[in-house]
């Protein structure tokens, strides 16, 4: 029974059912009749058509200028260019949606192996850099909510002191590791071991990475600076995707609201989600836009159901043109897994020891 469990179809078959639950749970709090209406009455028109043309823009935006942060850090193991990084970047983005795991990430080694032959044990700790940035947006967050002039009730305190209390934890667990790797290594197995068994290795794997990756990145502040200040970038791009997405349903939002709403909003996609995020988009939006900022359920439904398939129709177009023109199909990019991955993270803990310790 355990073994069924763990089969990829499985997999998707539960995350599926949990998508579908998750629409169901929003439709128990949302007027579906009055957010169609909503959408019918703008979308139609010529300025909610411009709007959703310029939200797509913003939204291909963030992820290309991501691909050239990872641009950032591939440049010490390889000469890949700009636009090879990008198509990679979009494809892996592609595959993230498509499935219920991070297997985005594995692609992108996968397809820098067969198109640049590149060992998937040097290119693995650039997807993990880059990714790692991602999470950084927290510490903004924290920083300037509160000059964002931003209602701040009590649910939303909660959600920043977590998020505080996470960045305070991690702040620790870094100085430690710099101090003495193998005690912080045992406290934060000590710690998931209170968890199922899966689930603790998970986060300890996903942790130390975490760590080394941004202690390495730090370490070569002439890519490391940079690759921060194109973070900052794509979050502007993203803000942007969600201000303009609410214009394009007639409700208008400030850039500052936006940029908070979605940086929390994109927080919680560091856990899986279900194949094509079903649900997840719906049930986060609504949780974020109006449970912590009180914008009327509504409106931030219909926003979600127009940018819900319009950016999943951007993903999959810009990844399958991305695919055509690397010269692969997705059968093919992730083929090379079962012949070389196992072979090239052997290399991987052979040559990096003190990250396995």
């Amino acid at each position: 029974m355990k073994s069924l469990f763990s089969t990829p179809a499985a997999k998707i078959t539960v995350s599926l059912l949990i998508g579908m639950g998750l629409l169901l749970l929003v439709s128990r709090f949302v007027d579906i009749p009055a957010t169609l209406y909503v959408l019918q009455r703008n979308l139609a028109t010529p300025r909610g058509l411009v709007l959703a043309l310029l939200s797509g823009v913003a939204f291909l935006l963030a992820f290309s200028v991501r691909g050239i942060r990872w641009k950032l850090f591939l440049n010490s193991i390889a000469d890949i260019s700009t636009l090879t990084a990008i198509r990679l970047f979009l494809v892996g983005v592609f595959i993230n949606f498509l499935l219920p795991i991070s297997s985005g990430e594995i692609a992108k080694t996968l397809m820098l192996k067969r198109i640049a032959d590149i060992p998937i044990s040097r290119s693995l700790p650039t997807v993990a850099m880059d990714r790692s940035l991602d999470l950084l947006p927290a510490l903004f967050i924290m920083v300037i909510a509160p000059l964002l002039g931003i209602h701040m009730d009590i649910k939303l305190w909660l959600v920043l002191g977590t998020v505080g209390g996470l960045l305070i934890s991690l702040a620790f667990f870094v100085a430690l590791t710099v101090w003495k790797r193998t005690a912080a290594v045992t406290l934060l197995c000590k710690i998931t071991g209170m968890l199922p068994t899966t689930l603790g290795s998970k986060i300890t794997t996903f942790a130390t990475s975490f760590v080394d990756s941004l202690f390495i990145g730090a370490s070569r502040p002439k890519i490391f600076i940079p690759a921060i200040l194109l973070t900052c970038v794509a979050i502007a791009f993203d803000s942007l995707f969600a201000m303009l997405a609410f214009w394009t349903i007639g409700f208008p939002i400030s850039f500052r609201t936006a940029i908070f709403g979605y940086t929390i909003y994109n927080l919680f996609f560091i856990f899986p989600t279900p194949p094509g995020q079903l649900g997840s988009n719906e049930a986060v939006g609504l949780l974020v836009f109006a449970g912590l900022l009180h914008l009327p359920a509504s409106k931030v439904a219909a926003m979600f159901i127009f940018s819900h398939p319009w950016a999943a129709l951007l993903m999959c177009t810009a990844g399958i043109m991305c695919l055509k023109a690397l010269g692969l199909t997705i059968p093919t990019a992730m083929r090379v897994q079962a012949e070389e991955s196992e072979d090239d993270f052997l290399l991987e803990k052979q040559e990096t020891p003190a990250l396995h310790r």
